[in-house]
């Protein structure tokens, strides 16, 4: 009986473990993690570009003070669009943008006294 609760505790921990490193979204965007941990998402929904910056434990980061640049790429045609800190932890494109399903993107965000991070999408 000891080594059946042996078993099963260690099985929940694993699997505790486990959910800490699912990524979703909670905007209907799609997810992207830096290789500091630091994740984003990127929307698309109501003909808004939008960013929200999560930590790995899906803890909000705030923007306040962030320089971002979204890189947009359909097919050999190429874009830049510049994002300001728009809420809590999230930033809005500034500008005409073309974003469709199969666009694919790369995030750049520096946020204040920090190294600058990117992000890669493929848009659904």
């Amino acid at each position: 009986m000891k080594n059946v609760l042996l078993s099963l505790t260690l099985a929940v921990a694993t699997c505790l473990s486990w959910a800490d490193g699912v990524m979703t979204p909670a905007h209907g965007g799609v997810m992207s993690e830096a290789k500091s941990g630091t994740r984003a998402e990127l929307s698309t929904a109501g003909n808004m570009l939008m960013a929200y910056l999560t930590s790995h434990s899906n803890e909000a980061i705030a923007t306040k003070g962030a320089v971002a640049e979204l890189t947009l790429l359909n097919g050999t045609e190429k874009q830049e669009v510049k994002f300001m800190p728009s809420g809590a932890n999230s930033l809005m494109a500034q500008g005409k943008y073309k974003a469709v399903a199969g666009s694919k993107a790369l995030l750049k965000v520096t946020l204040p006294g920090k190294a600058t991070e990117q992000f890669r999408f493929e848009l659904k």
